[in-house]
């Protein structure tokens, strides 16, 4: 004769099968987290009903994994993603200790936090356009980081850098109906969309790229592997030599890497 299932696991089995059901992969582990961010069992039921319902489980807990760091998020802020820890770890190789730093478009940031995680005593900086982010990007970074608003590094002369890491929004503007609905829907599309060919942000802060780093620094972006090409003719229309152009790419994410 079966065992009955006590009411705690009949009620987790419904909620699995709920987040099944509206699509989730992992529906188990969401379950966990939305657990450990719930008040009670009334509260649980309305976290799953969210989900459910298409909210990003990351709003709903109020963090994202990025590496190995909580990041916060907040409702109005691009939430990391997981193929941007691979502009981090090309950052990694070019940043040693005492360095100064320069997350450009930080949004939550969580690419300036774990660069900060993983090479200690960088001097950091984080800037992004939008006040949401920017009050995000103080939450996760360490208190000697300095964050600012704008949005171009020209405002933050006569300040120079190493390194500047850029994850700007690269999405082609025709390509943002189609992405997923976690992300057309419940985030910011001036987070998502990049223009026509996803390049715009990029050419508006190349001019002033240059003038910002030091000798020898490197200027590192996240973009799709299609956009390469265009985006080599803008560096070198702000003054980069194509030559000193690295493209790399770790199967899902490319990362242009240039020096001065």
């Amino acid at each position: 004769m079966p065992v009955p299932l006590d009411p705690s696991a009949r009620i987790a089995r419904t909620h699995v099968e709920t987040l099944r059901r509206s699509g989730s992969v992992f529906a188990e582990e969401e379950l966990t987290a939305l657990a450990e961010a719930a008040d009670d069992t009334d509260g649980l039921a309305d976290l799953v009903a969210r989900r459910a319902a298409g909210v990003p489980i990351e709003l709903l807990v109020g963090y994202a994994w990025f590496g190995e760091l909580r990041i916060a998020v907040a409702p109005g802020v691009f939430i990391p993603r997981h193929r941007t820890e691979y502009l981090v770890d090309r950052a990694c190789r070019r940043v040693r200790r005492g360095d100064a730093v320069l997350d450009l478009g930080c949004g939550t940031g969580a690419v300036g936090a774990l660069l900060a995680h993983r090479v200690a005593g960088l001097a950091l900086t984080a800037m992004d356009s939008d006040p949401a982010a920017v009050a995000c990007a103080r939450s996760n970074l360490p208190p000697s980081a300095r964050v600012v608003r704008g949005d171009s590094p020209a405002v933050l002369a006569p300040a120079r850098f190493r390194a500047i890491v850029a994850n700007l929004p690269y999405v082609p503007s025709g390509r943002v109906a189609y992405l997923p609905h976690d992300a057309r829907d419940w985030e910011p599309r001036e987070a998502l969309d990049g223009g026509t060919d996803g390049l715009d942000p990029l050419r508006r802060v190349a001019p002033d790229l240059l003038a910002r780093l030091v000798a020898g620094g490197w200027f590192l972006l996240e973009l799709a592997a299609d956009q390469v090409n265009t985006a080599r003719t803008v560096l070198a229309e702000a003054g980069f030599t194509p030559s000193a152009v690295v493209v790399t790419d770790d199967g899902e994410t490319s990362v242009i890497e240039v020096r001065t």
